[in-house]
């Protein structure tokens, strides 16, 4: 994921119609993928060191309520770009939060932070770690509801006056699951909310990004960084909570909800993700079918050989034909309604 520098304003109009040409002809998924990647995700299974929490809560009869899983695994950084940063999040680069406010409501997000930070030596994960245990620490104190875009804002204003991150950008998004079923999500950039029904996609979340590989993020960047980049005619994106698209929807009895992070969308479809929750419609283990989601999203995006979507659309940017998966870290929450 690319840190997000803005270039001097000739490049900047060099690219708007750079990609202004290129658009039309980016497709997420192709004929290929829909119908191989499918089965090849379905089919393929393994072991791997990931880590989980899980969480149950039973609910009255008038209110629905919410079973909660909780699985990742990070990226393995023993290569030499990591050597002099230390990723101090044991989720990598991603983080969470789940805030059970009652056993009929639940706050959850995940938080992507901007890996191209690690190249100038920040730990990448101080940022997004900061900001998701700010928002459970809010939700878990308001007396009243907060939406998922006021709980994002004041979660990421106390961040900046606290001082603990000095440099960093992130993505979030963040949900709100209430007593009567209604889902309310805040998204910024490239990370994804998406519900599913009878194994069905119904509803999703839209990336926001400006370009390939380069989502909206929220940024704390020192003055002397933003000084020293002026001077070289360029700027870092800076999105701000108010940029955060909103979405609401109406939950139903076994709709399974997903928060994931781009080391999920980035190698599979909501395709992939149907099948999946289709072949695993008969278990009554939430954690064990997330662990096991993880795991397979893990092995895929090792594999050289599997059309991923990130590779799908580098394809298609480029012209010229790539194959393999996209290693990253890799976040899901999971909520199961009841």
């Amino acid at each position: 994921m690319f840190i997000g520098i803005r270039p001097a304003r000739f490049t900047r109009s060099m690219w708007f119609i750079f990609w202004l040409l290129l658009i039309p002809f980016i497709l997420t998924k192709t004929d290929f993928y829909q119908s191989t990647a499918k089965r090849y995700f379905t089919h393929h299974s393994g072991t791997s060191s990931y880590h989980s929490h899980s969480s149950s809560y039973g609910g009255d009869f008038s209110a629905l309520s919410y079973q909660v899983a909780v699985a990742y695994q990070p990226k393995d950084r023993s290569d030499s770009t990591y050597g002099n940063v230390q990723v101090t999040s044991p989720t990598g680069e991603d983080n969470y939060f789940v805030a059970v406010k009652s056993m009929n409501e639940v706050y959850a997000g995940v938080a992507d932070g901007v890996g191209g930070w690690a190249n100038h030596g920040y730990d990448s994960s101080a940022i997004s770690s900061e900001l998701c245990r700010t928002m459970k620490e809010i939700s878990l104190k308001a007396v009243k509801d907060l939406g998922p875009k006021q709980l994002l804002d004041l979660a990421y204003l106390k961040v900046k006056q606290d001082g603990i991150v000095k440099v960093g950008s992130t993505t979030a998004v963040v949900a709100h699951l209430s007593p009567d079923g209604k889902l309310n999500v805040a998204n910024l950039g490239d990370s994804w909310c998406g519900v599913f029904r009878e194994s069905k996609l119904m509803f999703e979340t839209k990336f926001q990004t400006l370009k390939f590989n380069t989502p909206y993020q929220l940024s704390i960047i020192p003055d002397e960084i933003l000084k020293q980049a002026a001077k070289k005619g360029s700027s870092f994106i800076q999105n701000k909570p108010s940029d955060a698209d909103e979405y609401s929807f109406q939950l139903m009895k076994n709709d399974v909800v997903v928060l994931a992070t781009d080391g999920v969308t980035d190698n599979i479809c909501t395709e992939d993700m149907e099948l999946f929750l289709k072949d695993h419609g008969d278990s009554e283990d939430l954690q064990n079918t997330t662990q096991e989601f993880v795991s397979l999203v893990e092995k895929l995006s090792k594999d050289n050989m599997f059309p991923s979507v990130f590779s799908q659309e580098l394809s298609k940017l480029s012209g010229k034909p790539y194959l393999g998966g996209k290693e990253d870290d890799i976040t899901v929450v999971v909520v199961k309604v009841n």
